[in-house]
């Protein structure tokens, strides 16, 4: 069934003006050749679902609203798998996007890296090169996916972000060493940093109860929280699930994890820390499951050209109905 209602929803506006002529030839036709009292009943259901299809599929949703499906945690705990949201697909068309939005886009080709890589691999067995090799990785890479992100940065902006670790008798932890440590380690879901203690799964555990977990009551014990900061600010962030791992911008470390070669470009000193400038017409969009996200900090800045539109509320399931913040 929700196969059936996602291939309905997708339908591209050619396929409904064809569905929509069907129905309206249907609604004219069918009364004068068949002269039957169901064709009566037919024709108008024809002219109900005409009138229906070319309202939804020709103005609601390319101008105003529109259902999305959300297919992971990338957004937990504002979004979960399988929620259905209303976009407000008109208000981009007034204003710009604003800091904190949780905005619907349309990701370049690239984002999806999996497909990328084998889109790549099948491009060397064939021997391409050059733009014959890019056209082919960006032909196989199509169509391009629809991702749901908050808005971290706006053009002018100037980003960075510290990552999160734990100093237990000089020694670093990262959040999955620290799990280690903490008390039911083996349940953990969550570790959020905080200045004070750490939020095990919404728990909050103070300094001493680590040390005290540890089995050593004297440790030394300092937390760094993973922090975004704008304009050499701190942003508050009550809807992550937890504080990212990784800086950001990432020049070293796994290949995968690094900020992208077309992004470092942006990259400026900003108070002794490394930093992206947003410039014009771009965004920086970032999933609040933070260390579950492949998001800007990883493909690249969006282009505002790509923005779909608001996620306006969570409309199913009916016990999650709420607005999006």
């Amino acid at each position: 069934m929700r196969a059936i209602t996602e291939r309905l929803a997708n339908l591209s506006t050619i396929q409904v003006i064809i569905i929509v002529v069907i129905l309206a030839a249907i609604r004219f036709l069918l009364p004068r050749f068949w002269k039957q009292p169901a064709a009566k009943s037919i024709a108008e259901i024809a002219e109900s679902l005409a009138v229906a299809m070319a309202l939804v599929f020709l103005l609601i949703r390319p101008f105003l609203v529109q259902s999305f499906y959300i297919p992971s945690l990338s957004m937990y705990p504002t979004l979960l798998e399988n929620d259905q949201i209303l976009v407000n697909k008109l208000v981009y068309r007034i204003r710009e996007p604003k800091l904190h939005e949780v905005v619907v886009f349309k990701a370049p080709y690239w984002a999806d890296t999996k497909m990328m890589r084998q889109a790549e691999a099948e491009a060397d067995l064939k021997g391409l090169q050059g733009k014959a090799r890019a056209q082919y990785i960006k032909n196989a890479c199509l169509p391009e996916k629809d991702y749901i992100k908050r808005v971290i940065g706006v053009p002018g902006d100037i980003v960075y972000i510290t990552k999160a670790y734990v100093l237990i008798d000089n020694a670093e932890y990262n959040r999955e060493g620290l799990k280690t440590l903490l008390p039911a380690s083996g349940g953990i879901t969550s570790v959020k940093l905080l200045k004070d203690g750490v939020l095990v799964d919404d728990h909050k555990i103070t300094i001493p109860e680590i040390a005290a977990a540890i089995g050593n009551p004297k440790t030394k014990i300092k937390i760094f929280p993973g922090t975004v900061y704008i304009n050499g600010r701190p942003l508050k962030e009550p809807y992550t699930a937890e504080d990212p791992d990784l800086p950001y911008p990432n020049l070293d470390g796994r290949e995968d994890q690094r900020t992208p070669e077309r992004d470092l470009k942006y990259v400026v000193e900003y108070k002794g820390h490394k930093a992206i400038k947003i410039p014009p017409g771009k965004l920086l969009m970032m999933g609040d499951n933070r260390n579950n996200s492949h998001d800007a900090r990883f493909w690249g800045l969006l282009d505002r050209d790509r923005v779909l539109g608001k996620a306006m509320c969570i409309f199913w399931p009916l016990n999650r109905i709420r607005i999006v913040r």
